[in-house]
């Protein structure tokens, strides 16, 4: 039986190996060949019996696992064993890399301005596009056209189209009732998957009275989305905004990290017409007065709109300052258990991405492919790859389990058996 002193020992040598990072995958040829670096391994093929006891042991197992877990993402201490020489040229290459990301910062600089620049040159055309939907111009007989060669790939549209054409009568009658392309942004918004999760049945009737979605470039890096809105019975807002801001500093990668983002204040006329709360009302009576008197109960539920009420990333000083002031904090540093901030934190950097990546498919996306997102021809190109590879691997997981399945029942007659067809996967 091995010694307690041999188990320190073991754990002592799980403490001090290296991480992954910065350790080279061979030193043969090198110029420490002659003296390569001591990697002591995890388990010795001499403590085979000492292995045995401490898979019998699943409370020492947990802790060796949480000694590793600290040690995941930090340095394993190989650069800093390097000879001297071998130090300055890596120092070098840093110094190198740093004049890279200075060059990195002004082509991104240069990238925005360029867009700056060409939305510009897109802003006569989405205004003319607007115009079209809102019924203020039509479109020209040449334009018209156009559209509908390029409407021929999708058969289905240019079929309905047509079936419109061949009776002129009826298409005078619809042409008078109807007022440019109703619910067009509502359409196209509801075609992009990810913003189309966002929207209840509550808020389709706003969102019906969406008249334009436009873009705007800050002064500083960022961007601001306007949504502007008809006259309707929920809100006092003609416009609404949502704007995007990044750091100052780029990212490792070069490009412009997300900082925060800060959304209008929606001024909404009651209760009632406010579709982010649910409003629950009961009757209270006064038992000397007999006075009666109506509670509201709001309860904030899901809604697209929320899309302007933004989370926010905490500082990290505010955070410290606001758990040393929380009196359950204390509870949970004493029990030694922070998976409730470790959670919160998970759920709020959640929120933060799906409402970057919102913000960033109505920049790059909606606004200049309006059309294709309203027509849903934008599905094909934004999704066709994944739904191809989807379909793929369940045709030959399905294919698996026949042949498994077949070779259990019937090892002799596998190949005589014709095998079923595995079920159509319906894409949404």
């Amino acid at each position: 039986m091995s010694s307690e002193k041999d188990i320190r020992k073991s754990l002592s040598q799980l403490a001090n190996a290296p991480t992954p990072q910065n350790t080279p995958a061979s030193v043969t040829g090198s110029y420490m060949k002659n003296q390569p670096p001591t990697i002591p391994s995890t388990i010795s093929e001499e403590n085979e019996e000492l292995q045995r006891k401490l898979l019998g042991n699943p409370a020492l197992l947990s802790m060796i696992q949480g000694k590793l877990d600290t040690l995941v993402g930090k340095s394993s201490g190989y650069v800093d064993k390097l000879p001297k020489s071998v130090k300055q040229r890596v120092a070098g290459l840093k110094a190198i890399q740093q004049k890279q990301f200075k060059i990195e910062a002004e082509f991104q600089s240069e990238i925005l301005e360029l867009e700056k620049k060409f939305y510009g040159k897109y802003a006569p055309l989405y205004e003319k596009r607007q115009k079209i939907i809102s019924g203020e111009v039509q479109p020209t007989s040449d334009e018209i056209e156009e559209g509908k060669q390029l409407l021929e790939s999708s058969t289905d549209k240019i079929e309905e189209i047509s079936e419109v054409d061949e009776d002129e009568a009826a298409e005078e009658e619809i042409d008078i009732n109807i007022r440019g392309i109703p619910s067009f942004w509502l359409t196209a918004l509801e075609n992009i998957p990810p913003i189309a999760d966002s929207i209840t049945d509550r808020d389709v009737e706003v969102l019906s009275k969406l008249s334009n979605i436009k873009l705007e470039y800050l002064d500083v890096p960022g961007f601001k989305l306007l949504f502007e809105f008809e006259s309707n019975d929920f809100f006092e807002n003609q416009v609404l905004t949502k704007t995007y801001y990044y750091q100052k500093e780029l990212g490792y990668s070069g490009d412009f990290i997300y900082d925060h983002a800060e959304g209008s204040t929606i001024k909404w006329k009651d209760n009632d017409h406010n579709v982010t709360i649910t409003v629950e009302r009961r009757k209270q009576r006064n038992k000397h007065t007999k006075q009666v008197r109506t509670i509201e109960k709001l309860t904030p539920i899901d809604s697209f709109f929320n899309f302007f009420d933004p989370p926010r990333p905490p500082k990290s000083e505010e955070t410290v300052s606001e758990v040393t002031k929380d009196e359950g904090a204390a509870d949970v540093e004493d029990s030694g258990n922070d998976d409730g901030f470790e959670d919160v934190d998970e759920e709020l950097e959640q929120r933060l991405a799906l409402d970057y990546q919102l913000g960033e498919l109505i920049k790059d996306k909606l606004i200049p492919r309006a059309i294709d997102w309203f027509t849903g021809d934008a599905l094909q190109y934004e999704y066709a790859d994944d739904d191809e590879l989807d379909d793929e691997e369940f045709e030959e997981e399905e294919g698996d389990e026949e042949d498994e399945d077949d070779d259990s029942e019937n090892d002799d007659d596998d190949e005589s058996q014709p095998k079923s067809q595995p079920p159509e996967c319906k894409q949404s």
